[in-house]
């Protein structure tokens, strides 16, 4: 896979579900309106990632399919939504345009940010009701966006000490972001009757391109002297010598599955990126 291809690939992922988004939330009534609002845009990462870790197992995907990646995506939009809130990192902006809270106010954006989880799981409901072969990989999808994930790295993250060091920092980026990179690969695992040294293999995998996506986010900070970064823990060179050693991690993880092509590059991607 060259560059064209894999940026065709994700632009596809990214119109389906930009199109799913769209066409699920009615056009009338206040509540869809933010809600559309905060689920559009981005690059659908997260989409992509359960929909390429299920060609790995399946030759072609289902309409179900979709549906479960519109339910990660869902949750993530809930998660940026509180995010943004005065009382989490009190941002204005969001992919250059206003935060929720800022456009529509902090009361529906915490209703807003309520309602998206609610919707994917309603829709992750709905997918185990009619096939059990969703069952776990649904459950798994809220287990990773609960207490035990998710919401557990953002209180790591809102209640730490003044000194952080590298193990601390690096338990909160797996909490916040390689959790729901997991909920994406195996749920789509699971929901493909994927063995149990596939899974662990794929757990690594995501684990490993969660905190590549962080230390590269860090490394693109202009000031970040009062947040969580890992340029506060280390030197930049022992930063990059880090992400070079995690990226080999993510690698080797999916190195012997088939058609692995996608995941593969978006290690280098979401690594090497600029913005």
């Amino acid at each position: 896979m060259n560059k064209e291809e894999f940026i065709k690939i994700l632009n596809n992922n990214k119109k389906d579900i930009d199109e799913r988004v769209r066409f699920y939330f009615p056009k009338k009534g206040l509540i869809n309106e933010t809600m559309t609002y905060a689920a559009d845009g981005g690059k659908r990462i997260r989409a992509s990632l359960y929909l390429e870790s299920k060609k790995m197992f399946s030759s072609s995907l289902s309409e179900e399919d979709y549906k479960m990646a519109l339910a990660i995506e869902l949750i993530h939009a809930y998660s940026l939504v509180h995010d943004d809130l005065p009382a989490m990192d009190n941002d204005d902006y969001r992919r250059g345009m206003e935060s929720l809270h800022k456009k529509y106010g902090e009361d529906l954006a915490i209703l807003t940010g309520d309602a998206l989880l609610n919707e994917a799981a309603i829709i992750l409901f709905d997918l185990a009701i009619d096939d059990k072969i969703y069952l776990k990989a649904c459950k798994y999808i809220m287990e990773r966006a609960s207490k035990r994930g998710m919401i557990k790295g953002q209180i790591l993250d809102l209640r730490k000490d003044a000194k952080v060091d590298k193990s601390y920092l690096l338990e909160v980026y797996s909490k916040k972001t390689s959790d729901l990179f997991k909920a994406a690969c195996i749920g789509a695992a699971l929901s493909s009757n994927a063995s149990d040294k596939e899974i662990k293999l794929l757990t690594a995998y995501a684990e490993n391109l969660g905190l590549a996506f962080q230390i590269q986010d860090d490394l693109l900070e202009d000031t970040y002297e009062d947040e969580l970064n890992i340029l506060n823990v280390m030197t930049e060179e022992e930063a990059i010598s880090l992400l070079d050693s995690i990226n080999k991690e993510a690698r080797d993880a999916i190195s012997n599955f088939s058609h692995n092509d996608f995941l593969t590059y978006l290690i280098d991607y979401l690594s090497k990126r600029s913005y």
